[in-house]
C-alpha cells in the first residue's frame, strides 16, 4: 500500500502501504540513488472475505533516483507496481499497473462451486502530499488518492482509495509507521467478487445476490523496521480490514466467510 518513508515495510493494501516501503527522499541538490528489497512471509485471507488462511510471499522492492522512484511489491489481493514522475518534491504523481488475483480452487465447500475469477490486470494513478516534520524532525505524515481499473477480460471493475500514512523513528534503527485508508468499489467490482448469480446459487445452495457499488471496506496497518546491521533489518506487519456495506453483506463473506480480515506478516530487508 509511499516514498518518503525511511523503512521498507510490507505492503498489504495496493495504495498506501507501498508508502511504507519507501527510504527517505533525497533534499533538493542531493538526489542520488537508493533503494530497498524485502522478502518474507504473509498470512493472509485466502481470498476476499474469506475466513479461511494462507501463506504467501511477501517480496517487495524499491529503486529511487532523488525523490523519483519505481516500487513493487507482493500484495495480499496480487501484485502493485508504481512510479512516481512528478518533479516536485512536495508532490507525488504517476502511473499503476497491478496484477489481482482472482479466484480458483479454494477451500471453502461452497465458494469453490461458484464460478471462478480470472486474474485481473489493473492500470490507474495515483497522487500522494506528504508533510515533513509534522511533530517531529524525525516523523512524516502524508494523505494519498488512488484509483485502479481492470484492463483485461477479467471485468472486475475499478477501486477509488483514500487514506492516510504517519511515520515515526524512535530511534536510528527503529521505524514506526501506520496507515489507515478506505476503498470505494465499483458495481462491477463488488458484483465480480461478492455477487452470486442464479447459476452460481443453484450450483452451491447459496442465495442469489447482486452487489452494487460503496465503500468495500476500511483498513488500519502497522508496521515496525528494526535495522540489525549494515542496513540489513526485521520488518513486521499486521493489517487489519473490515468490509463494509454490499461486500459484508454477501452470503460469500455473511455466511461462509467472515467480515474481518487479519493478515501479519514479517520479513527481511535491506536498504541502500
Amino acid at each position: 500500500m509511499n516514498h518518503p518513508v525511511r523503512s521498507p515495510l510490507i505492503a498489504l493494501a495496493v495504495p498506501l502501504l507501498l508508502a511504507g516501503l519507501a527510504a527517505p527522499a533525497a533534499a533538493q541538490g542531493e538526489a542520488r540513488i537508493s533503494g530497498f528489497f524485502a522478502l518474507g512471509a504473509l498470512s493472509t485471507p485466502e481470498y476476499q472475505g474469506s475466513s479461511d488462511r494462507v501463506i504467501r510471499p511477501l517480496v517487495a522492492a524499491r529503486l529511487a533516483y532523488g525523490a523519483n522512484y519505481v516500487e513493487t511489491a507482493t500484495l495480499s489481493a496480487g501484485i502493485a507496481l508504481r512510479a512516481n514522475v512528478s518533479p516536485w518534491p512536495e508532490i507525488e504523481f504517476g502511473p499503476v499497473l497491478g496484477q489481482r488475483r482472482g479466484r480458483s480452487d479454494v477451500e471453502d465447500e461452497r465458494v469453490k462451486l461458484l464460478a471462478e475469477i480470472d486474474d485481473s490486470f489493473e492500470a490507474g494513478v495515483f497522487l500522494r502530499i506528504p508533510f515533513r516534520d509534522v511533530l517531529d524532525s524525525r516523523d512524516e505524515a502524508a494523505i494519498e488518492l488512488q484509483f485502479q481499473g481492470d484492463v483485461s477480460s477479467t471485468a472486475s471493475g475499478s477501486l477509488l482509495i483514500l487514506g492516510g500514512s504517519y511515520r515515526f523513528d524512535p530511534t536510528d534503527r527503529l521505524r514506526l509507521s501506520a496507515i489507515a485508508l478506505a476503498t470505494y468499489a465499483s458495481d462491477r467490482y463488488n458484483q465480480t467478487f461478492f455477487g452470486v448469480t442464479a447459476a452460481g446459487a443453484a450450483a452451491s445452495g447459496l442465495p442469489v445476490y447482486t452487489a452494487g457499488a460503496g465503500i468495500r471496506d476500511v483498513g488500519l496497518t502497522l508496521t515496525a523496521n528494526y535495522e540489525i546491521t549494515g542496513g540489513w533489518g526485521i520488518t513486521g506487519v499486521v493489517n487489519y480490514r473490515r468490509l463494509l456495506g454490499d461486500a459484508a453483506d454477501s452470503p460469500i463473506v455473511s455466511q461462509e466467510g467472515n467480515a474481518n480480515q487479519l493478515s501479519f506478516g514479517l520479513g527481511i530487508s535491506y536498504r541502500f
